[in-house]
């Protein structure tokens, strides 16, 4: 097992140099037969690490614990699902996985490139195969999924493995990872075009039109990926929250807020011709931040929970750091000529001016989080924790949701007026309809009804522009309103999974504002059959229970649950013991709901009576009250459908609505 993964390895990273060299020179030499064969090389290293992935599979499935990866990451005991997940477990594996999704982008990119469309591909190639031998590299002489355990500390093969911490023992290890993963790699593709529209001096639409679903499916992946990983720490751990401006956290936020202002500048570009200059840096900024990230989470250079072991390879990814962010300026120099665009911004109340204060938020929030986040390496600088970031981040934010409302009825020719009124007005009025409603019912706070405000405004401009334009159609073409509305969806899926994006993160920034300014906190210690209350929830201490085998031991509570008097069902909050890991695990209860979540923690526990443990024992607990965090949850699936709708190929062009204008 261990030497045939060793060999697929070497032979893809011979495949790897062979295809870079193919492309470099069949670029430069316009070399068709050049080309031809490093496309074909291109494949086989995507088949060749395609075996790799399966051979390691393979070997946690099957538990072969004389590999170092499959006996520190996986047990007997441990279900399909997660022994599956163990592939990305790990240092070694995660890279490993980082390479295969790389291989399938260029794979996917010489075989869906057609023959008129090649002119960018040999560099853009170039770019992914450099990137391409760097993960091989890593991977085969730095953290080696295949290496065998030391003999003279194991003579013999084990018959158990260590096992997977029990907190990666979650739905969320199945998704957040490799989500972000596949983000990061995807995002190759888009660096690549651009690396390559400068060195050919092709800097017209031709890379942006080629790379802009490549973009926004990476953009994709990694917005979806953060929200699962922030819900993978509200529902894991125990502390009733699911962000904490963590390094790791930051450094897989900070791509996502770069891309985000990349693809709007792409939408300019496209239509005006203009932000050129822009697209071109914002996709080097990405890739940049994306190797940061990646070089923080495996140098140990900042304290973070996520972190890999430090490992040696951290100067190697210090060197990509540098040679990305070196080339980059020196092509952007050399081609700073023709990066001048002719489009100037002459009316502030334009689509083109939005987008260019989106580009400055977006920006500016990155900047702002990549500085507080990185400050602790430098001479003096104290490490900045969550007040900073809610200070400096927050308002951005607000200022951004505030932008998603003003700017979705705004077209990219002169705005009508009178149009735009009437939306702003009327998205005004319901608004503060619902916030005078708001205020009537006893909240009073500010610093949460301004961004509420902020961010209904967005969702109902929104809603409304989508109805207008539905009604345009209705009227033009003497189509039901359904019917009109599926077909303006169907024929231009960018703009309206836009809609839905825009509509997602504002009921995202809701969620947020409820489950941060209004949730509430207690905690009791309680004999069985005594209570305690929390808002409208009353919550009776039952009895704790426990059972477990020579892995592991599970600890629960039983409690009964009632809200307004009315038993509302019973929740088991538990700690749980590993063989392979120190100290005791929580596993937190959370009852669900779209109004609140009711979220409760066993804290600890102790016998009512030494001497007779039939008295049962005393238990601990934190209980938390989280007001409308499930339209986090819900505004992330709204996220993940808008930008489907987004990716998805065009559809039949048909004439644009009125809003258009």
């Amino acid at each position: 097992m261990a030497e045939l993964g060793y060999i697929t390895l070497v032979l893809a990273l011979v495949g790897a140099l062979f295809a870079l060299v193919g492309f470099i020179y069949g670029g430069r030499e316009k070399a068709s037969w050049l080309n031809r064969n490093a496309r074909k090389s291109a494949t086989w290293v995507f088949i060749l690490l395609t075996a790799t992935v399966i051979i390691l599979e393979v070997a946690l499935l099957t538990h072969h614990f004389e590999l170092k990866y499959v006996y520190q990451y996986t047990s007997t005991d441990m279900s399909p699902l997660y022994l599956f997940s163990g592939l990305w477990a790990g240092n070694a594996g995660s890279l490993l996985f980082w390479a295969w999704t790389i291989s399938i982008c260029g794979f996917l990119l010489v075989l869906r490139q057609r023959p008129g469309k090649r002119e960018l591909t040999p560099y853009t190639m170039a770019v992914v195969m450099f990137v391409q031998i760097f993960f091989i590299i890593l991977v085969l002489f730095l953290a080696n999924p295949f290496a065998q355990l030391d003999a003279s500390t194991f003579p013999v093969v084990p018959s158990e493995g260590v096992g997977m911490n029990p907190l990666l023992e979650n739905p969320g290890m199945l998704f957040h990872p490799p989500t972000l993963i596949a983000g990061w790699a995807i995002f190759t593709i888009p660096f690549g075009f651009a690396v390559s529209a400068l060195i050919n001096n092709k800097l017209d639409n031709t890379w942006i039109s080629q790379s802009r679903r490549w973009a926004v499916m990476a953009w994709l992946l990694l917005g979806v990926g953060n929200i699962l990983g922030a819900w993978w720490a509200y529902a894991e751990l125990s502390w009733g929250g699911y962000w904490t401006w963590d390094p790791i956290e930051n450094a897989g936020l900070v791509p996502w807020l770069l891309s985000t202002a990349f693809i709007h500048s792409m939408v300019v570009q496209k239509r005006r011709g203009g932000f050129k200059f822009w697209n071109i840096g914002l996709a080097a900024a990405v890739f940049i931040t994306i190797m940061l990230g990646a070089f923080l989470t495996r140098s140990g250079v900042l304290q973070s929970k996520h972190t890999f072991l430090p490992s040696t390879m951290d100067s190697f990814f210090l060197a990509l750091l540098i040679i990305a962010l070196v080339g980059s300026i020196g092509l952007v120099i050399w081609r700073r000529r023709e990066l001048k665009t002719e489009m100037t911004i002459t009316n502030m109340v334009s689509r083109e001016a939005t987008f260019l204060l989106t580009n400055i938020l977006f920006i500016g929030s990155a900047v702002v989080i990549l500085g507080g986040t990185l400050s602790p390496l430098l001479p003096g600088s104290p490490t900045m924790d969550a007040t900073f970031f809610n200070r400096a981040v927050l308002p951005i934010f607000i200022a951004i949701i505030l932008l998603i409302g003003l700017c979705t009825s705004i077209g990219w020719k002169r705005p009508q007026a009178r149009k735009i009124r009437s939306t702003y007005i009327i998205s005004t009025v319901i608004s503060l309809a619902v916030i005078i409603v708001l205020v009537i019912t006893g909240l009073r706070e500010w610093y949460a009804l301004v961004p509420a405000f902020f961010a209904l405004f967005a969702i109902i401009t929104s809603i409304l522009v989508w109805i207008g334009d539905c009604l345009s159609r209705r009227r033009a073409l003497s189509e039901n309103i359904f019917r009109s509305a599926i077909n303006l969806v169907r024929t231009n899926r960018a703009r309206y999974g836009g809609y839905l994006v825009h509509i997602s993160i504002a009921i995202m920034a809701i969620g947020i504002i409820g489950s941060t300014v209004y949730d509430t906190e207690t905690t009791a210690v309680l004999a069985p059959g005594e209570s305690f209350t929390i808002n409208d929830y009353e919550i009776t201490y039952e009895t704790l229970l426990g059972s477990g085998d020579g892995s592991r031991m599970e600890v629960w509570a039983e409690l009964t649950v009632t809200e307004n008097d009315s038993l509302i069902g019973s929740m088991k909050p538990l700690k749980l013991f590993h063989r392979s890991y120190e100290g005791a695990m929580s596993k937190v209860a959370i009852r669900y709901s779209l109004v609140e979540d009711l979220y409760i923690s066993l804290t600890g526990w102790e016998p009512v009576d030494g001497e007779d443990l039939t008295k049962g024992y005393w238990a601990g607990f934190m209980a938390k009250v989280n007001p409308l965090i499930s339209w986090i949850w819900i505004g992330g699936f709204l996220l993940l459908g808008g930008g489907l709708l987004c990716y998805w190929p065009k559809g039949r062009k048909e004439p644009a609505s009125g809003s258009e204008e």
